[in-house]
């Protein structure tokens, strides 16, 4: 008895210390590289009030250039003008309020950010790039690309800022020149934002929480049971000493 109670406790030590890295090693991936523009949520934008919008790329690998086109509704934004530090556009000598994130930055200072053209008219930005310049140098990670200082011209609760065509991520590997990767629109609501119950790392720390506490709460049944066990002999071998002294 007392035997097998040992191998019980060493195998349920044992589970106790596999359990979170395999309850993790058998979760979902958090998925293929992507490209987004960020949605901001409770908002209820009013005539005049300006917001900052980050182009984003998440869990990339050796990327040394992005590219990627916007569109967004020109009657209820517009792209902001008039900051001497925004990027400027020579063609229409204008400035607008539109920055190199520090992503690529990160790797190295030596850095090329440009805009193919921008139309508050239309309602793009087109070819937004940013590349490392160095060769041999690259960034992995997650990081912001760029970012937009958009003016809103009419109040509304609700409004999109797009991807649109062919985004680019350019990896340093010359046999996959462009990483596949997901686009993500992004948008201005009023709605509320995911729950956190949605977020992979949140189902990931649940699961292994719901491991643990099984494995604890098997380590106190068989752990009861050696002690119940451990008393019982104990027990009768008080009874056989006594046998013997009468």
């Amino acid at each position: 008895m007392k035997e097998k109670l040992k191998l019980e406790l060493i195998l349920l030590l044992i589970v106790a210390i596999i359990a979170p890295t395999a309850t993790y090693l058998l979760l979902p991936s958090s998925g293929p590289p992507t490209v987004s523009v960020a949605t901001l949520y409770n908002s209820h934008l009013q005539t005049g009030q300006t917001i900052m919008v980050n182009v984003t790329v998440f869990d990339v690998s050796d990327l040394i250039a992005c590219r990627v086109n916007l569109a967004f509704d020109p009657s209820v934004l517009q792209v902001t003008t008039g900051d001497p530090h925004g990027f400027y556009d020579a063609l229409t000598q204008t400035r607008y309020d539109i920055y190199e994130g520090p992503f690529l930055k990160s790797s190295t200072k030596s850095t090329m950010f440009l805009i193919n053209s921008v139309n508050n008219k239309k309602g793009t930005i087109s070819a937004i790039y940013d590349a490392i310049i160095p060769a041999g140098i690259s960034s992995s990670g997650s990081g912001v690309i760029a970012t937009i200082n958009f003016t809103c011209v009419n109040a509304t609760t609700n409004t999109a800022i797009r991807i649109t065509g062919t985004s680019i991520l350019q990896t340093i590997n010359p046999t996959n020149v462009n990483i596949q990767h997901q686009a993500i629109d992004g948008s201005v609501t009023a709605d509320a934002p995911p729950g956190i119950w949605t977020e992979l790392w949140f189902q990931a720390i649940l699961i292994v929480v719901i491991v643990e506490i099984i494995v604890v709460v098997l380590g106190i049944f068989v752990t009861t049971r050696w002690w119940r066990s451990r008393a019982e002999v104990e027990s009768k071998e008080s009874a056989e000493v006594d046998d013997l002294f009468k």
